[in-house]
């Protein structure tokens, strides 16, 4: 009895013991669940490989390759959120939009919190000119990484681009002690104060952003023009000067800003000669603003010869716009020639859209030829006794 007994509990207890093996009857083994494990790293190690490879090939533009390199790692390891996101950027790059929109959708599906997806979505609509749903996703992105200067500047720049100013100032100013340090911030602020037309205000913040960052070339030219519009036009032609001495090749625009600063410092005889150059340089001898300029100030110095040439050439350059019938009517007046002076105003001010300036000179010349006092050309001074 007590034999059968001791064999009844041994076949109890290895019935319990293979039971316990088996998980309780179902789902794998122990040992089959080590092993499930073992090829989930194994696969993921592998995986993590082809990731590396596909973002090493993104960074030298080998998109091909990358999107073969991370196809491979995600079927391995699907549940990567971060290989979602780098399929989503190799597609943003190759303009498949659609798919990468998927793709990053998935890759927060994965891992709501990570903040690059959000981004990169951001990216595809603003590609899409859908500057509501990109000002959300750079914002959420900059909500889940508040310490990524680059989100905050997205989100900033999206609301600029949706006309809030003062919000997207509102903003930057709110995380500008945090970040004291970053040129970007205080350039963008200048940026938005020159949208709110104070340039006087936006050259003191890229005159910050340049101490922070004085190898920026691009920021000391915004801050020459800056410059140019808030009239500090002696430091702005100290910035030209700069500029020119730093650029590579040659610049007609920073030259025609150097004429125009030297204008308005009252420097005419250099101003003119450089707007001669210029005039007679093949990428500005077609620019009506050159010749427009050059007219004026060769009315205001005198120059009549220059001032009936320079209207010439815009009626030939430009024959749409009002300026050089403008300077053609002033020098026939300078001439005495009244009647042809009236003729010029007419087709000036025909010409003329939203400006009263051919309007203005009309009204004079038609008052001059009464014995009235006649208008120069930008001010009003007494007219010069012939």
């Amino acid at each position: 009895m007590r034999t059968r007994n001791a064999a009844a509990a041994t076949i109890l207890a290895s019935a319990l013991l293979g039971l316990a093996a088996c998980g309780g009857g179902s789902g794998p083994s122990y040992r089959e669940q080590v092993r499930i494990d073992a090829n989930e790293r194994f696969n993921l190690v592998n995986a993590q490989l082809n990731f590396d490879q596909a973002r090493q090939a993104f960074d030298c533009g080998q998109f091909d390759r990358a999107m073969k390199e991370i196809e491979v790692a995600i079927a391995r390891s699907p549940s990567q959120a971060s290989f979602h996101v780098l399929k989503g950027r190799i597609l943003l790059e190759t303009h498949r939009l659609e798919q990468a929109v998927a793709a990053l959708d998935r890759a927060r599906e994965l891992e709501p919190a990570r903040a690059e997806a959000s981004y990169f979505t951001g990216v595809v609509y603003e590609r899409w000119s859908n500057d509501d749903a990109a000002h959300s996703h750079y914002l959420a992105a900059f909500d889940r990484e508040p310490t990524n200067v680059g989100y905050l500047l997205a989100a900033a720049e999206s609301m600029i681009s949706l006309g809030r100013y003062e919000e997207s100032r509102a903003l930057v100013e709110s995380k500008q002690e945090y970040f004291e340090n970053n040129a970007a911030l205080r350039h963008l602020l200048g940026q938005i104060a020159l949208l709110q037309h104070d340039p006087a205000r936006a050259v003191a913040l890229f005159s910050e952003a340049r101490l922070l960052d004085p190898d920026d070339v691009n920021l000391l030219e915004e801050l020459a023009r800056a410059q140019y519009e808030a009239g500090d036009f002696a430091r702005c032609l100290q910035s030209v000067c700069q500029l020119q001495e730093l650029a590579k090749n040659d610049r007609p625009d920073l030259r025609l800003l150097e004429a125009r600063c030297l204008t308005a410092l009252g420097r005419e005889q250099e101003a003119r000669e450089l707007y001669l150059k210029l005039s007679r340089s093949s990428p500005t001898s077609s620019d009506p603003n050159v010749w427009i300029e050059l007219g004026a100030l060769a009315y205001d110095i005198g120059d009549d010869r220059r001032v009936a040439q320079c209207g010439q050439q815009l009626v030939s350059i430009a024959p749409h716009r009002f300026e050089g019938y403008l300077l053609k009517g002033l020098f026939e007046s300078r001439q005495g020639h009244g009647d042809e002076a009236i003729a010029f105003m007419r087709e000036a001010v025909a010409r003329a859209g939203g400006s009263e300036l051919p309007q203005l000179a009309l009204a004079e010349e038609l008052r001059r030829a009464s014995g009235e006092q006649a208008l120069t050309f930008g001010r009003e001074e007494p007219a010069s006794p012939r």
